[in-house]
């Protein structure tokens, strides 16, 4: 026999063999897969009847000191949460617990709920403050909201509206009551924006609103205008984008050590050189 032909048959004979070994190999670990799984399965079975990882306690937690609510009133707010004492602790449905709370709470805002092993969750909320009062030429209310523009309160007149910010704004809001939010458009989305970017700055909504008589968005021109009690005010150009860098920018130029103080009677443009990638805070007095 040539050769070539005793090779042509060993190469082949190895095929064969090499074949079955690997087609062995496969079903071995196909097999190792399936009793993986299953006992992966049995072993999730066990742990969701578990009595162990059953809920049995639920607690709230105030991220900060309450004005409106008490320690008192923690048993009920959580009853309004609709928990399901017994249930597998990783069965609960975390958002449908929120919206329940938000709903009949919706002075209140659920930072978190936290799965505490084996059997228990912390609720953590925050009471929402007064932001902002938007209100409409021609409807006669002020629409009290907080910074995701959910409307906590609804007055008749200026003077009920106390020291909040007011705002300027061309939605309709007659159709929106107590515990809404306020739907979005252009003007709305920076709005909802502006509570982050004072906290960034280090202002809490009360603080913003002992300085900030008004605030206003032209989408017109991509502006958004920040009113003081004194006599300046800051206009931020293009407000979508970088909003706390800018708010921060302009309020240094005021409140800074080296700043124009709050006597200084003009305007602070603040606006980014996107080709330098810099903002600038330029003090603008009035003629």
């Amino acid at each position: 026999m040539p050769i070539v032909s005793v090779l042509l048959v060993f190469c082949l004979v190895c095929g064969e063999l090499t074949g079955r070994i690997c087609e062995g190999e496969v079903m071995r670990k196909k097999s190792l897969a399936i009793m993986l799984s299953l006992f992966a399965l049995i072993i999730l079975v066990v742990v969701l009847s578990s009595t162990i990882f059953s809920l049995s306690k639920v607690e709230l937690s105030f991220a900060e000191i309450p004005t409106t609510y008490s320690s008192k009133d923690s048993e009920t707010i959580l009853k309004s949460g609709k928990f399901k004492h017994g249930q597998s602790i990783f069965l609960v449905s975390k958002k449908q617990h929120i919206k329940n709370i938000e709903e009949n709470y919706p002075r209140l805002r659920v930072l978190n709920i936290e799965t505490r092993f084996p059997n228990k969750l912390v609720v953590t909320v925050i009471e929402r403050q007064d932001f902002l009062a938007l209100y409409n030429v021609g409807v006669e209310k002020y629409y009290i909201v907080d910074g995701q523009m959910k409307v906590l309160r609804v007055v008749n007149d200026a003077a009920s509206v106390g020291t909040v910010s007011k705002c300027l704004v061309t939605q309709n809001l007659s159709s929106y009551t107590f515990g809404d939010f306020i739907k979005y458009d252009n003007e709305i989305r920076v709005l909802a924006t502006l509570q982050e970017a004072f906290w960034r700055c280090g202002y809490s909504e009360k603080q913003a609103n002992q300085w900030v008589k008004s605030v206003y968005v032209d989408t017109t021109k991509d502006e958004l205008t920040v009113n003081s009690y004194c006599k300046f005010r800051i206009t931020i150009k293009a407000p979508s984008e970088k909003l706390a860098e800018k708010l921060f920018a302009g309020s240094g130029t005021v409140f800074n050590n080296n700043g124009v103080g709050e006597d200084f009677v003009g305007n602070i443009l603040v606006y980014e050189n996107k080709s330098e990638q810099k903002i600038y805070a330029n003090a603008i007095l009035n003629g």
